[in-house]
């Protein structure tokens, strides 16, 4: 193997099935990785903390490549690691709140009090988004948009999702139907993250 392809893909020569031992750490490590990336930013999100959350899973992510950089694996894939890692560590959130949202949201009535008007000169563009309140009086942290049209006036009612226990914020957006189906893509990336690990580790060793 030439220099230039094993400091790339890393300096695996060998011929047929790769070694147990290697086979095993290699998905030890990426369990590992994923599992720290998306406990993370699932737990960040639960406590109201999913910067903090999303921060720490890039982290894990940076860690995981630093750890196969410094077995000789290939920089390819070293980069490939931290790449989906760190995606994976800002997309987890997002893709969290609409499973709570699908698992456990109820729809409830609010009241527009204030339209704002976004307008993209670039694209030659108008957006609306909504703030809205309880029917009791309370305040929604959150601004509707998708249901804020540019027929939206104040006093007007609108629907959002609310998570009874207040775990992530409302939306107004188009939800899946299940919480498997909104973690699906995400279930995916981690797979891949776990076979990069998995792969690089084989290929560090010659």
């Amino acid at each position: 193997m030439s220099y230039d392809s094993a400091f790339l893909w890393g300096p695996a020569n060998f011929s047929g099935r790769p070694p147990i031992r290697l086979v095993v750490e290699g998905v030890a490590v990426g369990l590992v990785t994923a599992g720290l990336v998306a406990g993370s930013a699932v737990t960040g999100v639960l406590t109201g903390f999913d910067t903090v959350g999303s921060v720490v899973g890039v982290i894990v992510g940076l860690a995981a490549a630093w750890y196969l950089f410094s077995t000789n694996a290939g920089r390819v894939l070293v980069g490939a690691v931290a790449l989906i890692g760190g995606a994976l560590a800002w997309w987890i959130p997002g893709q969290t709140a609409q499973a709570v949202h699908a698992a456990r949201g109820e729809s409830r009535t609010v009241v527009v009090t204030e339209v704002h008007v976004h307008r993209y000169e670039g694209r030659n563009y108008v957006k609306n988004s909504c703030s809205v309140r309880l029917l009791d009086g309370t305040p929604v942290p959150t601004e509707a948009w998708r249901t804020c049209g540019a027929t939206a006036r104040a006093g007007q009612h609108l629907t959002m999702v609310f998570d009874p226990k207040d775990s992530v914020l409302p939306t107004d957006r188009i939800l899946p139907a299940t919480a498997a189906e909104a973690l699906a893509g995400s279930a995916v990336a981690a797979v891949a993250l776990v076979a990069l690990c998995c792969v690089a580790v084989i290929r560090s060793q010659p």
